[in-house]
């Protein structure tokens, strides 16, 4: 099934190429011709991705950017099947910089960069250190490569979480994560409960208990009645804590609501 599939995608890649060599990216060279006065031969689709940062791309391809951004993205598909780490990297930002509006172009093109660009080349005898030095080094431009979805995109909450898991899981940095995770639900009401419940986890395990109490009795009284929500589970977590932090029956949450 994975050979049919994998057969069936490389065949539409060809005819897709075929179709954007032969019917868009020719009448696209040609007014990239028109606006730069150049015929240098580099006005192919490499040479509209060099032009990119002057804002060419965007002049010139109007109306074909929808369908040139899914063109290109299957060409980044096509380069990472290949684990052609600077090809996949240019095509990312390309696509992205062709049509910003496609949340999936930013935060895939983010997964590959920071999840699996760092195991490319992997024979080539790197030391320990190396692959570490790369790691962090793709996991940092995974994270500017966010920012600026953000920019682009600054209604939505995925950026800032997408950031706190690379910093979790590949900078092995949770209190950083614990930051963008808290920013994420503070900012964003569309921002799943349960990144709020992995802010508190995380405060707890870096040993800000104090911290990670409060914000759940927060987190608690402004809980809706909502299955989602796991008002029963951050309840317990709050119990919990209150043992371990010696609270005095008086003082615990809500400790005049005896159903709790």
């Amino acid at each position: 099934m994975t050979q049919i599939w994998r057969r069936w995608v490389k065949t539409l890649i060809g005819l897709l190429a075929l179709l954007s060599t032969g019917m868009i990216i020719a009448p696209l060279q040609d007014k990239l011709v028109a606006q730069t006065g150049e015929n240098d031969g580099n006005t192919s689709l490499e040479g509209l991705e060099q032009g990119a940062g002057q804002g060419i791309v965007l002049a010139v391809l109007g109306g074909f950017r929808t369908l040139m951004a899914d063109i290109l993205w299957l060409q980044t598909m096509q380069a990472w099947e290949k684990e052609d780490l600077n090809k996949t990297l240019s095509l990312i930002q390309f696509t992205t910089t062709v049509d910003p509006e496609p949340k999936f172009f930013w935060l895939n093109g983010a997964r590959i960069i920071a999840n699996d660009m760092p195991h490319w080349d992997a024979s080539q005898g790197r030391t320990p250190e190396e692959t570490h030095q790369k790691m962090q080094a793709l996991a940092q431009a995974a994270i500017s490569f966010l920012q600026n979805a953000l920019l682009q995109h600054p209604e939505k909450p995925d950026w800032l979480m997408e950031i706190g898991h690379i910093h979790l899981n590949k900078l092995k940095d949770p209190v950083t994560a614990t930051h963008f995770y808290k920013r994420a639900y503070l900012e964003f009401e569309t921002a799943p409960y349960y990144i709020a419940r992995l802010h508190a986890q995380l405060l707890q395990r870096v040993g800000r208990d104090q911290e990670a109490y409060e914000f759940l009795t927060w987190l608690h009284s402004t809980l809706p009645d909502d299955p989602y929500a796991q008002s029963g589970v951050v309840l317990g977590r709050i119990r919990k804590l209150e043992r371990r932090l010696g609270i005095p029956v008086k003082e615990t949450y809500r400790s005049r609501d005896v159903t709790q």
